[in-house]
């Protein structure tokens, strides 16, 4: 395991009891916690006993003609549409909307391993609360290396690549320069003066943090310039702190599952849920590209396809989304309801099906069919190839009789429950 590694552990493992209260004695019986991971585990790491069948293409029945007319009178519309909200080709990517419908997923929100799955929250505000971590981290740490390597996960976290390129460069290379001249005190301070250091070092995020963990302080010399003096007595710490410099990471962030739980009028139809736009990776100069590639489609419309051509179009127009929302209907009138990556395997939907359950059915084994009664096979396939995006509908059937009575939900998601509105 890698510094960095060690260190999100650790800070993992602390986050975590700051945050469970009070323990437990060992003489006190755990619950069935551990046998519910198990289970679990056993589950997602079983062969897969499901298979999806394809479906039949529907005959082209219609004339080229015809075809082409309608092809034409599409292209006609998505012209007008274009025109009407004079998209231009430096248009910037839409923000999230807010959609009014409370069953409508609002926006996309992540989690870090550093902070743990319980902090989600959406992409800016996670970015800020790692930065104010990692600074609280910085200031708190007695270790030098856990200030320095949480110096460095900012810098990788929370800067643009060209930003932090510049500022690794530009922080070797001073601290290489007082390695190779060990007693030149010119190598030893910055000016702060420096619009190129303040560029490259001080103004991104982490810059002038990773400085002061390896030795250097702000003082004013006698012309009252602003300046940061390396004042250590040794410098060969400076070897492993350029080694964790250049070889550092940014905090792993994941899309966080947005658990929600719906309860069910009886006989009430359960349908895919609906999308905002962070869900798809088209910016609206882009949707004016596709417009303009959608005279190809014409021609295709118009050309007999094989098979395998008509698949790769459709893998190739599945790269548009970025998440899918997918809702899993449940025995008891209940549907559950989680957000994955697009390049997600199956098994990631199974797996988040298989925590929500309560531990009287977390041994049953089951299965997850579409509206067709269509199942997977290989679970290793990622939702966008099963065209399971940018939303889908699924239905959990347990392979063992389970009684009415029985309660489907784990006992800690029963306050989730809300209603499904139409």
């Amino acid at each position: 395991m890698n510094k960095f590694k060690k260190f999100l552990a650790k800070k993992r493992t602390e986050n975590h009891f700051k945050h469970s209260g009070e323990g437990q004695k060992l003489s006190e019986s755990s619950g069935a916690s551990s046998s519910t991971s198990r289970v679990v585990d056993r589950d997602v790491q079983a062969e897969a006993a499901l298979r999806r069948l394809q479906k039949t293409e529907p005959q082209q029945d219609a004339s080229k003609k015809r075809i082409q007319m309608m092809a034409k009178k599409q292209l006609e519309e998505e012209r007008r549409q274009m025109e009407e909200l004079k998209i231009t080709e430096d248009s910037r990517p839409p923000e999230p909307q807010e959609l009014d419908h409370s069953q409508v997923i609002s926006s996309i929100l992540y989690y870090s391993e550093l902070l743990g799955e319980e902090h989600a929250r959406t992409k800016p505000e996670l970015l800020e609360d790692i930065k104010t971590f990692l600074s609280e981290q910085i200031a708190e740490a007695e270790d030098e290396s856990d200030k320095v390597i949480a110096a460095v996960l900012m810098l990788y976290s929370l800067n643009q690549r060209e930003t932090k390129e510049k500022a690794i460069e530009t922080i070797c290379k001073l601290c290489q320069n007082i390695l190779e001249h060990p007693g030149e005190e010119k190598y030893k301070t910055i000016r702060l003066t420096n619009e190129a250091i303040l560029t490259r070092v001080i103004n991104p995020v982490g810059g002038r943090a990773f400085l002061e963990a390896v030795g250097f302080t702000e003082r004013t010399n006698s012309e009252g310039v602003p300046q940061m003096v390396f004042d250590r007595e040794t410098d060969f710490h400076l070897i492993e702190a350029l080694e964790a410099l250049r070889n550092g990471q940014a905090v792993p962030i994941k899309v966080s599952r947005n658990l929600e739980v719906f309860k069910l009028k009886p006989g009430q139809e359960v349908k895919a849920p609906k999308v905002p736009d962070a869900f798809y990776n088209l910016s609206a100069a882009e949707i004016k590209a596709e417009q303009k590639n959608k005279s190809k489609e014409v021609e295709r419309m118009l050309t007999l396809r094989t098979k395998e051509m008509r698949q790769r179009d459709e893998k190739s127009s599945n790269n548009k989304y970025k998440y899918t929302a997918i809702r899993v209907r449940l025995p008891g009138n209940l549907a559950v309801q989680g957000v994955f990556n697009v390049f997600e395997p199956f098994s990631a939907v199974r797996e988040f099906v298989a925590s929500v359950l309560s531990d009287a059915v977390a041994a049953s084994e089951f299965r997850l069919y579409d509206r067709i009664k269509q199942h997977v096979d290989d679970e290793s396939v990622a939702l966008v190839e099963l065209g399971l995006v940018p939303s889908a509908y699924l239905h959990l059937t347990f392979m063992d009789n389970i009684d009415e009575s029985t309660v489907i939900l784990a006992e800690n998601h029963l306050a989730r429950i809300q209603a499904l509105e139409d």
